[in-house]
């Protein structure tokens, strides 16, 4: 085998395993861990959110505040917050990991702020946890 074919053999394995998998089980699997987080974050549920985020949790604001797990949980508890995942995010999984991708709409009092977010998630035997999430300011 030439270094030529090697190499183009070499990328071609590693390109395949970078592919996302087309699993609609395991991508149907994450929206309901979305939809999950979303429903707990929105109703300050403790419990819930122990249980969907990751102890490895790293959760950055549009602000540039970034928060750990507690923290996190902290925040969301005391002010349960109203936003909304906007239809058509997108979910790519690769195989134990998952990143999602989507706007968001998230309203303080009269305030509105368009959000664009990505969340990844990993999964930790039968369950899918968010172990990092990153939002920022659209143009308005």
């Amino acid at each position: 085998m030439t270094k030529r074919t090697f190499l183009v053999s070499a990328l071609a394995a590693g390109t395949t395993m970078l592919a996302a998998d087309k699993n609609p089980g395991e991508e149907a699997a994450v929206r309901a861990a979305v939809t999950q987080f979303v429903n707990a974050a929105k109703a300050g549920d403790e419990a819930a959110l122990k249980k969907v985020l990751s102890d490895d949790l790293m959760y950055s604001h549009s602000s540039a505040k970034v928060e750990n797990k507690a923290e996190c949980i902290a925040a969301l508890v005391k002010s349960k917050p109203n936003f909304m995942i906007n239809e058509g995010y997108s979910v790519q999984v690769y195989g134990k990991s998952a990143m999602v991708h989507g706007t968001m709409v998230a309203v303080n009092g009269p305030q509105k702020n368009n959000l664009h977010f990505m969340m990844m998630w990993v999964k930790d035997g039968n369950a899918w946890k968010m172990v990092g999430r990153h939002t920022a300011r659209l143009p308005s």
